[in-house]
């Protein structure tokens, strides 16, 4: 059972406004340790949204990603999407703190446009994501 707070990293802060500011990278991937009170880096990089899903494992990630789209005007938009990915498959204290640090992430990160809970990737299709970053 989760009973303390859960830590973020400042190399997870670190890593997302790297993506925000620089364009270098468009992908971030975060993981909880292994006691499930820290969120630490896992992956950061450039990922095609195809390449994101294949990254995806079967635990809890968080993971901040830069969608490139084409606006109703066909004009090239890009959105920072922060994705909480939770398979069903997760136990129950995995479960609790990924929710956990979910929120806490959320309040610690300037310049998310679009926030997503997704328990299997087909709440992660590129048009349903790139419908809602429109709204």
């Amino acid at each position: 059972m989760v009973t303390s707070a859960i830590s973020v990293e400042d190399r997870c802060i670190d890593a997302f406004n790297e993506l925000k500011t620089s364009r270098h990278i468009t992908t971030v991937l975060y993981r909880l340790n292994d006691k499930l009170d820290t969120l630490i880096l896992d992956f950061e990089g450039n990922l095609t949204h195809d390449e994101l899903l294949k990254a995806l494992p079967s635990d809890p990630r968080l993971v901040a990603y830069e969608l490139c789209f084409a606006d109703r005007d066909g004009r090239r938009r890009e959105a920072i999407v922060l994705i909480s990915w939770s398979p069903q498959s997760v136990s129950p204290e995995q479960g609790a703190a990924h929710t956990a640090v979910y929120v806490a992430l959320r309040n610690q990160l300037d310049g998310v446009d679009l926030f997503v809970e997704a328990m299997s990737q087909t709440d992660l299709e590129y048009n349903r994501l790139v419908r809602a970053a429109r709204t």
